[in-house]
């Protein structure tokens, strides 16, 4: 886990250089003007996305981008960058003529197509740059036209229990994804985990021996308890591994300096993932004993993992509208509660009568599966060569005593 959080990050950085680019104008006035301004919008995005790092580890414009002015707009002069271009002389040239401009169509070459920030840094760049010769021809000076064309900074301010708290909706959605997909796959993981533990101990003959010492019903809750406190275990590893190594880089950026995960949020992550792990993990092990093989198993599981897409696909609509009442249901319907519940307490905590009605009834529907299929369960571990099929499910939940 340390190697694939780290090593990206150093392969990214190793023998990285400063790209250099030309850029090709009608006077050199103008070309000087437009370098100014590509390098002043490149110093504003390094002091953006790292408000709180050291100047001096502030990557530099120089540092990224080298640009040289050329006066020189002939087609002959447009094929000598061309043959540096591929050369790698040069990595490309901005052609910024004055019929160009006057045209509206800007043209850069280079020997990769410009990403769409590229393009978007460069035209951004070139629209404040007309701006201010049109409204410096209109008599204003420079210091006005700063004034008239600089950026308005939206910020958003969350009020939550009667509080103001600075917030970012792109940190909030970024720590959804992540704790939601740690419950996803976490749940995935141990619940298949469950299931091929009983498909060994049944080929193997060991639940003969096992059964002789406890009940059907005090094996499987020993396994769902102990996968789960394994699966806890590990990610309490990742989150610890994460933390030393992953949060320092991203809290110097701009799109998760303002991440803040609550103890609120952190208990209400344990709770739902335990809960969760317990209903899933419960069907995982009737599937288990119903089974032979775990290619049948393979083939019973899409039941269980259907409730969990579903959740994952219905996270775009709650964080439009957590509250909105057909999102409130879908939040209470036990399948569907440890993802989309626990979405909505990091969007925006929900009173705690939902939560808490939420909770009971997971621990209700956990308590009617496990004990529904602790009779599969019984049954279905001492059945051996052929998948048992519905009516003689049906059967074993008539008779048999968990």
């Amino acid at each position: 886990m340390t190697v694939l959080m780290v090593l990206p990050a150093k392969l990214a950085t190793m023998g990285a250089k400063a790209e250099h680019d030309v850029i090709v104008t009608s006077t050199p006035e103008f070309g000087e003007q437009v370098r100014q301004q590509l390098n002043s919008s490149l110093a504003k995005d390094s002091d953006d996305d790292e408000p709180g790092s050291d100047s001096n580890a502030k990557t530099k414009p120089e540092d990224q981008y080298i640009f040289d002015i050329d006066a020189n707009p002939t087609e002959a002069e447009r094929t000598a960058l061309r043959d540096k271009v591929n050369s790698r002389a040069i990595d490309g040239f901005l052609w910024l003529t004055d019929d160009a401009i006057a045209a509206h169509r800007v043209t850069w070459a280079g020997r990769e197509t410009a990403s769409f920030r590229e393009r978007t840094w460069l035209s951004d760049s070139l629209n404040r740059i007309l701006l201010e010769r049109q409204l410096s021809r209109s008599g204003l000076t420079s210091a006005q036209s700063d004034q008239l064309l600089q950026t308005v900074r939206v910020d958003s301010i969350r009020i939550e229990r009667g509080k103001e708290s600075k917030g970012n909706g792109t940190a909030r959605v970024i720590e959804i994804v992540v704790m939601v997909m740690l419950i996803y796959v976490a749940v995935l993981l141990y619940g298949i985990s469950v299931m091929r533990s009983v498909l060994e101990e049944k080929t193997s003959r060991i639940m003969e021996v096992l059964l002789s010492s406890a009940t059907s019903t005090e094996l499987m809750t020993g396994k769902l308890f102990g996968v789960g406190a394994v699966g806890l275990t590990q990610i309490l590893v990742w989150v610890i591994i994460g933390g030393v190594f992953a949060l320092p880089a991203l809290a110097a950026q701009a799109s998760f300096g303002d991440l803040q995960i609550s103890p609120f949020a952190l208990i209400a992550f344990a709770v739902f993932f335990f809960l969760g792990y317990l209903l899933y993990s419960t069907m995982y092990a009737a599937i288990g004993a119903i089974t032979t093989t775990e290619q049948e198993g393979q083939q019973l599981q899409f039941l269980v993992v259907i409730p969990l897409v579903l959740s994952v696909f219905m996270l775009a609509p709650v964080s439009r509208a957590p509250d909105a009442p057909a999102m409130l249901w879908m939040s209470m319907i036990p399948f569907f509660a440890p993802i989309l519940m626990y979405a909505r307490i990091v969007l925006q905590t929900p009173p705690l009568w939902q939560i808490a009605l939420s909770i009971v009834l997971m621990i209700a529907t956990e308590w009617g599966l496990l004990i529904l299929c602790a009779r599969i369960y019984r049954v279905g571990v001492l059945i051996y060569g052929k998948r048992a099929t519905l009516p003689e499910i049906l059967k074993w939940l008539k008779y048999a005593k968990a």
